[in-house]
């Protein structure tokens, strides 16, 4: 039985910290939803007896072993032959991933070269992962002690298709029989960490549920996860009620749910079009907008206005409101959502005015200070956020606080 699972991450750009791991906290997620006591996660370079140590020390804590990273072409590739070394294995190659590698860089006009076909190598007997997004299938072995390792690309977008149309589901058929659990993650804003534990701290969870804190800025998620027989469905369905019930304002969505996705469905529901008007932001809004499929049915569009020539040329802000109120103020916040929505004829306008930093502040309106202004109706109003750390992240915290204004407003 599948119980305890180790993630491998290998590459030099990750231990000298040129590039943020993400495909370790995306694989942990996903197996701790299947049930799975993630025990260990090794990040190692690109060195061979620095990942035999890891492979060896991986199958002494784990089950499985689900290792990303180096299964390319080049010489720094060194997972595939590593592995059928350490498990006492011969490389074979297989033809049909070769002949599928030639033909698709021929397809795509790019040049052929030899040490491609490095990518069509495997250790004898593994049964081959198909990569869907990219070049360079994984692999899966069972080693003698019936341990298995599991080996996926380690480009984030290859590796999460690899992990959802292969891995996880066959993860699932084999544990089948083993211990259930009821798992739901809430995505949250408004609220700190800090606090979150601090409202929840009343739930009397027991010995068979847990709930854990992931801050990934500006996001916040809160996963309830209980483990049992029949009636763990029935104390899960209990705790997720009471969670509900203490910090309902602060939950916009579920899973993989993202905010700009909630605002676009209920814009949809409504009927009504947005149209969004940036300043210290400089079109973060719009970009998060448009990422989701089907955004043209509700958003028509937006405007960056830096300067304050821009808004009153583009928006109609009035001079005398920046003369007298400032740029980042509610008055002219209220006036630049006013103004993109009456030129785009949309139901709702949205903006955003700022100072991002790290200059340009004062006293009476200090870095990070942003107004965020709504109109719709015949109505328009504003709220004032504070946001700390430096320019990327005051952006990204006025980009979440606007979505977020905009859906408590929907709602």
């Amino acid at each position: 039985m599948i119980e305890k699972a180790v993630i491998l991450s290998t590459g030099d750009e990750l231990t000298t910290g040129r590039v943020v791991d993400t495909n370790s906290a995306y694989i942990a997620d996903h197996l701790s939803s299947l049930g799975l006591d993630v025990v260990g996660v090794l990040k190692v370079g690109d060195r061979k007896e620095r990942l035999l140590w890891a492979l060896q020390n991986g199958l002494e804590l784990g089950d499985i072993i689900i290792g990303t990273g180096g299964l390319g072409p080049t010489a720094d590739d060194l997972t595939t032959e590593v592995v059928a070394e350490f498990l006492g294995l011969e490389l074979e190659m297989d033809k049909q991933v070769a002949e599928d590698l030639e033909r698709r860089f021929n397809s795509r006009g790019l040049p052929w070269t030899r040490n491609n076909l490095k990518q069509a190598l495997f250790p004898k007997g593994a049964e081959i992962i198909p990569n869907p997004q990219g070049t360079a299938p994984g692999f899966h072995v069972v080693t003698e002690r019936k341990k298995h390792l599991i080996w996926l690309s380690g480009v984030p977008k290859e590796m999460e298709a690899m992990l959802k149309e292969t891995v996880l589901p066959w993860i699932s058929r084999e544990r089948r029989g083993g211990r259930e659990i009821s798992a739901v993650t809430f995505k949250i804003c408004g609220l700190t960490e800090s606090r979150l534990d601090d409202i929840l701290r009343p739930i009397a969870l027991g010995d068979d549920a847990t709930l854990s804190f992931r801050a990934h800025y500006p996001d916040l998620s809160l996963r309830l996860t209980v483990r049992g027989g029949e009636e763990r469905e029935e104390k899960f369905s209990r705790l997720k009620v009471q969670i509900r019930d203490l910090i309902s304002p602060y939950i916009y969505g579920e899973g993989e749910e993202t905010l700009e996705a909630i605002v676009g469905k209920l814009l949809l529901e409504k009927g009504w079009t947005l149209a969004v008007a940036e300043s210290c932001t400089g079109g973060a809004v719009s970009q998060r907008i448009t990422r989701v499929a089907g955004s043209s049915n509700y958003f028509t569009g937006g405007a960056i206005t830096y300067s304050n020539e821009a808004k009153i040329r583009s928006l109609g802000v009035k001079a005398n409101t920046l003369e007298r109120h400032g740029a980042v103020s509610e008055r002219t916040a209220i006036e630049m959502a006013e103004g993109i929505k009456r030129q785009a004829g949309t139901s709702v306008g949205l903006s955003v005015t700022g100072i991002a930093g790290p200059t340009g502040g004062s006293v009476e309106t200090p870095v990070g200070t942003v107004w965020v202004g709504l109109a719709r109706g015949e109505a328009g109003e504003a709220r004032r956020f504070r946001f700390h750390g430096d320019r990327e992240r005051v952006i990204l915290g006025a980009s979440q606080a606007a979505l977020n204004y905009l859906r408590t407003s929907l709602l």
